[in-house]
């Protein structure tokens, strides 16, 4: 039996949106600073030495802030245009 699609809410998909960003962006963090750690970790013990690892601790740190920096921006644009389409809208017809 075939079932009716229904139109998703704008509202709904506007949060399931934002909570994957964001759970992209945990990864994302994790991800940067474990590799630049690991690699840090690998090279150290390659090339014998005990600073590497830092170093590439400090690069992942970098990369993970660039990525959080990155998603804000994307916020605060994806903001100021609904903010704009809000204005041209009108008040959306609620009336005192």
């Amino acid at each position: 039996m075939l079932r009716e699609r229904r139109a998703i809410d704008p509202d709904s998909k506007k949060m399931w949106r934002s909570a994957g960003t964001a759970g992209a962006l945990g990864i994302e963090i994790a991800l940067c600073i474990v590799i630049g750690a690991g690699g840090g970790y690998w090279l150290d013990r390659k090339f014998n030495t005990h600073w590497i690892m830092y170093l590439g601790l400090l690069f992942g740190i970098g990369a993970a802030i660039k990525g959080i920096l990155r998603v804000t921006q994307a916020y605060k644009r994806e903001s100021a245009a609904e903010d704009a389409k809000a204005k041209q809208g009108g008040s959306g017809g609620q009336s005192n």
